[in-house]
Formats: structure tokens, sequence, C-alpha cells
């Protein structure tokens, strides 16, 4: 059984919104029967009337945050507990994404040996920290390569089992980093695509049936496509009738609009 895992923790609206938008998308791609939802969250009863598995972390998100100092450390662990606790394959999918056709079958197809992951992002990507060397529970010693070092974006994080002691590596660099946190927010995505590396772990990018987002001006532009196509029923999964098309000019456009509106909101 394949379990797709999704993470709430905080109590934001406009976050539990892309949740709701992504899960609906996912819903309509994959395999009941082979396949079952998880949301993982701090308030269980949110989510009691969806058709999901669900998780309650509340009492483990100040350990698995590093104590507050890293709450992206979470992802890595949750996944780790996830695979402990259910012994089968996991695939964490963050809020902000919308799943495409064709997803669910990609994803059957390329789990296994490989991790799947969202998309490369670049060589070389945390310059500064040239020099850096720690130890790790199952690779031993590792330091930063500036000529090899590379990272892969972590919208997807999908492992079995057999990958746990990846993670433990992975939650041990975050550890080392986690000083650093402020000034790198994306270490946990460094850290796992490290490791994966430095294992020499196949890595499996899944980009053209997934859709990630995360950038400041594309959540502007899905906050309000959200609102628009859903209904306001918490409960009520029922997909929009045009899921939302993320182009170039329709984001630029929207966000023009947006901010001459929310311009003209600050002198009324």
């Amino acid at each position: 059984m394949l379990n797709y895992l999704y993470l709430d923790y905080g109590g934001q609206a406009k976050y539990r919104a892309e949740l709701k938008y992504s899960l609906i998308s996912l819903r309509a791609e994959m395999d009941p029967a082979k396949t079952r939802i998880l949301v993982a969250t701090d308030a269980p009863e949110v989510y009691r009337a969806w058709p999901v598995r669900v998780m309650d972390i509340a009492a483990r998100i100040p350990a698995w945050s590093g104590r507050g100092l890293y709450y992206h450390r979470i992802k890595p662990a949750l996944v780790r507990a996830a695979l402990e606790e259910l012994g089968e394959p996991v695939l964490f999918l963050d809020s902000d994404s919308i799943v495409r056709p064709g997803f669910h079958g990609e994803v059957e197809a390329r789990m296994g040996d490989a991790v799947v992951m969202n998309r490369f992002e670049k060589n070389n990507p945390l310059p500064p920290l040239k020099g850096f060397r720690t130890q790790l529970p199952h690779l031993g010693a590792y330091r930063y390569d500036v000529a090899h070092s590379w990272m892969y974006n972590s919208g997807l994080i999908g492992m079995t089992p057999k990958h746990v002691p990846l993670l433990d590596d992975t939650l041990a660099m975050i550890d080392a980093l986690i000083g650093r946190a402020k000034k790198f927010p994306t270490i946990e995505q460094f850290a796992l695509s490290e490791v994966l590396r430095s294992s020499q772990t196949p890595i499996a990018e899944i980009h053209d049936s997934f859709l990630h987002y995360w950038q400041g001006r594309r959540r502007i532009y899905m906050a309000a496509q959200i609102a628009k196509g859903l209904s306001p029923d918490w409960n009520d999964l029922t997909p929009p009738r045009q899921w939302a098309e993320m182009t170039n000019w329709k984001i630029r456009a929207y966000n023009y609009y947006h901010g001459i509106t929310h311009v003209a909101e600050l002198f009324k």
C-alpha cells in the first residue's frame, strides 16, 4: 500500500486551504485500492470528517522541530516516523501543490530503489558552507564539496522502509546545521539531497505531473484560485469546475491587480 502524506501544523487557514486543494487534485488521480491518504496534524479534529487517516503529531512537534529552532525539520522526521509506523512506502507532498493527470502511475513506476523528489534545483547550493564537515550515523564523515554538492526540491519525498537510515543521516546533518537555519532556509532539502548523493541513492524526479507553486507570487495567485474554485464548506471535497491554470501571464496579471487593489486599500 502506498501512503500519500500531508502535513498541517500551526493552524493557519491559508495553508490548510492549499492542502485541501492539493488533496482534492490527488484524489482525482489516485487508485483507492492501492493507496491511502494520511494527514499528519496537531489538530486532528479538523480532519475527522475527511476520508483520510489522521496522524496526531502535536506531542512530537517540539522534538521534530529542534525545539522550535527549525520547523522544516519536521518534514523528514515525519516521513521517517510514517515509514517506521506503517512499514509501507510513503510519499510526502507539500501542501502548496497540484497533482496532474498521470501522477499516480508515474509515482508507482518510479518508487523502489529510487527516492522520489520534485526536481533538481542547483549545484553548489549553499556556497558559504565551503569547509563544512560533520559526522553522520550511517554514512560517517561528510564534507561539503563545492564541485559536486547539489540540491533537489523537496516538494515530494517518496521513500520505502529500507530508506530509513538515509533519514537518520538527513536529520543528523540538519541538526549539525540548525544554528544556521535563519541564514539557510532550505537546509532540510539540502541535507536530504546531499545524503542521497553521498550514498549514491538514485533520485527519481517527478515534475510534469506535479506542480509545486512555492514561490510567493504563485502562492498569492493560487490563494485567489482556491477561494474561487472550492466550496467554503470545509468538509466539501468536491473538485473545482476548472483547475487553476499556472501560466506566467495569468500570474503576472493577477499579481498586478492584487498589488493595485491592496495599495488602494491603504488609502481608504
